[in-house]
């Protein structure tokens, strides 16, 4: 079993193709559908009619306008050698659990049989806003897929089949599909093992091997300096037979291309740091708001920062609950450097100085010329990003505030 995944805005768009109504020629049967307007002949049979069920599925998708692609449109297949046992009943059943295991059983879709071909298959086109107007998760999509595949052949017996589309220069063509994918699968989920166990990119190749048998080579430059990856590990296909893949980093997924990795190892190691100065604006902006004036920008700026703290608690959640602890921390590593770091490292920098300088304003207004009195309230801020014990003043050094923005 195989499965295609692509994205749209268009719901008519893709039911046209499903339903044969594109100007190709082809042998089309509709075998399911949930949660949408559906018509039937005298004989019972399913009949759509194309419009009602763009309906449907449009006033469900406004539930949540913010999701620009509802449309979510599964394509899956198997191999001519399950064709005799691939009833209607049958492929239902496989459509199913896959909707089910990759969180879509709660949601519209239409599924459509096409007939005439060497490869039984079908088309799946779901809504990716659920019944109760929340977006359906398609965080690690791909990797899932490959993993839900994988269980739902195995435990319906469907057979593997060859992969057509392999490489030369990635996997041997007598590979099978399977193999290929849980490959690229495995050596995903133990690269994000890796992850947090290493300080920089040289160190990787070492923990990978020891750790997870995962072979990797690290490319540098003139300078010593890393410019490529690329990972091999052995697998058993469905014969029983031991086949070496290779990918390039890349390959594996583009947040693992040699570049990409080097910064998400930086991120992981200095998030920590990163999230406390980010609590510590927060609470400093709550304790001058009512009394300082702090320009309409900030503001701004400051409840993006309490909305991106939020969504990254969530998501962390999310991640703990669902994936083993030594992957969950990986993969929050990926997710940080994809959507939380850069943003939030220059917000932090940004509102820091920001607020300082809201902050000094607004007491050199009401306090002129009152020195000892504004060096003891700066004294204030930089203690709140860096408590440091009392000491002698004539012993004190310089300090400095987070991120080197000296005060």
């Amino acid at each position: 079993m195989m499965v295609k995944i692509t994205s749209g805005a268009s719901f008519g768009g893709a039911i046209k193709y499903d339903e044969g109504l594109l100007g190709k020629e082809q042998i089309y049967e509709t075998i399911g559908y949930y949660g949408i307007d559906m018509d039937f002949d005298t004989w019972g049979r399913m009949t759509p009619n194309l419009q009602d069920i763009t309906d449907s599925f449009e006033m469900q998708a406004a539930l949540n306008p913010k999701v620009s692609q509802p449309v979510k449109h599964f394509a899956i297949s198997w191999p001519p050698e399950d064709a005799e046992r691939l009833t209607n009943e049958v492929m239902m059943e496989a459509v199913r659990q896959y909707l089910n295991e990759m969180g879509y059983g709660n949601t519209q879709y239409l599924v459509t049989r096409h007939l005439g071909t060497d490869n039984p298959h079908c088309h799946v086109v779901a809504n990716a806003v659920d019944n109760n107007g929340k977006k359906i998760s398609d965080y690690m999509e791909r990797k899932r897929n490959a993993e839900v595949c994988k269980k739902i052949t195995n435990e319906m017996g469907f057979s593997w089949g060859s992969h057509k589309s392999a490489k030369q220069s990635e996997i041997p063509t007598d590979c099978r599909q399977h193999t290929y994918e849980a490959a690229r699968y495995e050596i995903s989920r133990d690269i994000a093992s890796a992850i947090p166990e290493v300080k920089n990119i040289k160190e990787l190749p070492v923990v990978l091997m020891s750790k997870y048998g995962v072979t990797t080579e690290l490319k540098l430059d003139n300078n010593g300096s890393p410019c490529g990856i690329s990972f091999s590990k052995q697998i058993k296909d469905s014969t029983g037979k031991t086949v070496t893949c290779k990918f390039s980093g890349s390959k594996i997924d583009r947040q693992y291309s040699c570049k990409n990795l080097e910064r998400i190892i930086i991120i992981w190691h200095n998030f920590p740091q990163l999230r406390k100065d980010a609590k510590n604006i927060l609470d400093l902006h709550a304790k001058i708001k009512d009394t300082h004036r702090i320009p309409p920008r900030v503001e701004h700026q400051c409840e993006q920062l309490k909305k991106q703290i939020s969504r990254l608690w969530k998501e962390e959640k999310k991640l703990q609950k669902s994936l083993p602890a030594n992957i969950a921390k990986g993969a929050l590593a990926v997710m940080l450097a994809i959507g939380f770091s850069t943003p939030l490292t220059t917000l932090v920098t940004a509102l820091t100085a920001s607020l300082v300088i809201a902050y000094q304003d607004n007491k050199l207004s009401r306090i002129q010329n009152q020195k000892a009195n504004i060096a003891q309230d700066i004294k204030s801020i930089k203690q709140t990003f860096r408590p440091e014990p009392e000491r002698h003043e004539e012993n004190r050094p310089s300090q400095k505030l987070g991120f080197k923005l000296s005060l």
